[in-house]
């Protein structure tokens, strides 16, 4: 049996691997396309859908990973999608030619698995009083932090014109890989054995109406978030406004920054606002955030570009803070434990579909002139999921106020009955 203390000490060791993890990310992965394109010498349109292959491989990774959660327990999970960062790493390092690179995309992309896999095992491993709304508001703090410090270091080391320096950031990358599998190895074993007469489907899962309306919100969100972002911002940036990857550094290391110093009162206002509000106001600020970018129009001075790129962080980052208190728990929230992993994967596939088409739809905009038709799109879209936000809002507070949810399987007994947002009140 695992004391308060002890859980808490495992639980801080993957936040800090985790944190590590990130760090290693931001140093490589926003420069990577650059990469690609600078020093390899694969044109723009390929190079993005080398990028989109990882979101490819991550759609079949989140489903695998759904049913290993389920079978084999999250920590194992976890365990074996760090274990393939490692291997994914080193193929970057060897690969000189696209075949390579789109194979090691595919590998990069099966080791998303882990992440939510990381989310259940580390929720099933909270010490108690350790609200999980709390824990991952923190925790998403922690990796911005480590993101800030890695692409800083990224844009400041890396030479386009000499692969070395990029090489080198791969290797630190291999290293933290091999931390945060040696982190989750600290944390309890949770596979179980389900007592239930039936082997547990993604199809029972999808029988959940609040799971399938939460999906669709998802995909809108990933196309206005991270799987445009991640590969659009260093191809427009970069590409299309000549500027240097100093530029982009320090406008993607406004976004973490921010998120180190305001997470906590953005938690707060989080708390007030209610969960409807707080899913309203993430996906209209995510879509706003892009048309900001608009401003690049009229000017491509770098001082021009930096402001854009700082107010687009900021309201980035912003929605992001008030996104992350939420998203683990509700999805903890809704999903009954013999169906967690499934619930996961499906989340985790949803956005998988965005991370697919983001990086094509950004570099295929980007290559053709077609930058501000791009981010106008993003925009709307934005608009259209703060509407589907309002109506998965008022769903879920339904639940909420009436003090329980159904399983996935249907039934309500007080057994499968799991409150909807611990630790969050809904709006009056």
């Amino acid at each position: 049996m695992h004391t308060r203390r002890s859980l808490l000490v495992r639980v801080t060791a993957v936040v800090v691997t985790s944190g590590l993890l990130s760090a290693a990310g931001g140093s490589v992965w926003p420069f990577l396309i650059l990469y690609l394109h600078f020093s390899r010498h694969i044109s723009t349109p390929l190079a993005g859908t080398i990028v989109a292959t990882e979101g490819f491989a991550t759609l079949g990774g989140a489903l695998i990973g759904g049913v290993l959660v389920d079978r084999f327990g999250a920590r194992n999970t976890a365990i074996t999608g760090t274990a393939a960062e490692v291997f994914g790493y080193l193929l970057v390092f060897l690969a000189r030619s696209a075949p390579l690179f789109f194979a090691a995309s595919l590998v990069f992309g099966f080791s998303n698995l882990r992440y939510s896999a990381r989310n259940v095992a580390t929720s099933n491993a909270l010490p108690p009083n350790l609200p999980a709304t709390k824990f991952f508001s923190y925790d998403f703090m922690a990796s911005n932090a480590g993101f800030a410090i890695g692409t800083l270091t990224g844009g400041l080391l890396i030479n386009l014109h000499r692969s070395s320096t990029f090489l080198h950031l791969l290797v630190i990358g291999m290293v933290c890989s091999v931390l945060a599998t040696a982190a989750f190895t600290l944390l309890p074993d949770d596979r179980h054995v389900s007592e239930h007469p039936t082997e547990p489907s993604y199809r029972e899962a999808l029988h959940d109406p609040r799971l399938r309306r939460y999906l669709a919100f998802t995909v809108l969100l990933s196309f206005t978030s991270y799987a445009s972002f991640d590969t659009g911002i260093p191809a427009l940036v970069g590409i299309a406004l000549h500027q240097p990857p100093q530029v982009i550094a320090i406008g993607f290391v406004i976004n973490p920054i921010l998120i180190v110093l305001l997470q906590r009162p953005i938690y707060g206002l989080v708390k007030r606002l209610g969960f409807r509000r707080t899913l309203r106001l993430t996906a209209m600020l995510f879509g706003v955030a892009w048309l900001v970018l608009m401003a690049t129009a009229f000017s491509h001075t770098t001082a021009i570009v930096l402001i854009a790129l700082a107010s687009f962080a900021a309201l980035f980052g912003f929605a992001e803070m008030c996104y992350s208190p939420i998203r683990t728990p509700v999805l903890l929230a809704l999903a009954p434990e013999r169906l967690r992993g499934r619930y996961f994967g499906l989340s985790q596939f949803s956005r998988a579909i965005a991370n697919v088409i983001g990086p094509v739809t950004a570099t295929e905009a980007v290559g053709h002139g077609l930058s501000y038709l791009w981010l106008g799109g993003l925009f709307a879209l934005g608009s259209l999921n703060a509407a589907s936000a309002n109506r998965l809002g008022h769903q879920v507070e339904a639940a909420h106020d009436a003090g329980s949810t159904e399983s996935g399987s249907g039934s309500a007994s007080p057994a499968n009955v799991r409150p909807i947002l611990p630790n969050l009140p809904t709006e009056e």
